[in-house]
């Protein structure tokens, strides 16, 4: 669902020289993008929905992808492969920032990478803390 929302604000708000577009044209689909586009000329969105939005749930929806895929892995390893894709975008939007990475340098989407790596890595300490508090508890009451 992520995934979607996330392309159809880029197939709807995006100019139509990036590579999405070469695809979905190259699948016959222009006509239908074509027609999406039309239907949301009514809504003209800020540049965070358009520019910074998409690649945030995105990478929320990789998190959330690993997460179940790699659900009987130990915590280590679901949050290290989680974590990869959206720490790349943190880590190039860092380098933009300091001209080391071609590109603009943007807090939002910055934020918008780190948004759903700071709520993982809340969820397993939150997670891994009642577990703990659960061990302790059934250890100390035996």
């Amino acid at each position: 669902m992520l995934v979607a929302f996330g392309g159809l604000i880029y197939l709807a708000f995006r100019p139509t020289t990036i590579l999405m577009f070469y695809v979905a044209d190259g699948m016959g689909l222009m006509p239908l993008v074509t027609s999406w586009r039309s239907m949301m000329t009514f809504w003209q969105p800020t540049e965070f929905w358009v520019y910074s939005l998409p690649g945030g749930l995105w990478a929320a929806a990789y998190i959330l992808l690993v997460y179940g895929l790699l659900s009987r892995q130990s915590a280590l390893l679901r949050l290290t492969i989680a974590s990869s894709i959206p720490m790349v975008g943190v880590v190039s939007e860092l380098l933009q920032g300091v001209h080391c990475l071609p590109g603009v340098f943007d807090w939002t989407d910055l934020l918008c990478y780190a948004t759903p790596l700071v709520l993982l890595y809340m969820y397993e300490i939150i997670k891994n803390k009642r577990i703990c508090h659960g061990w302790i508890a059934s250890t100390v009451s035996n």
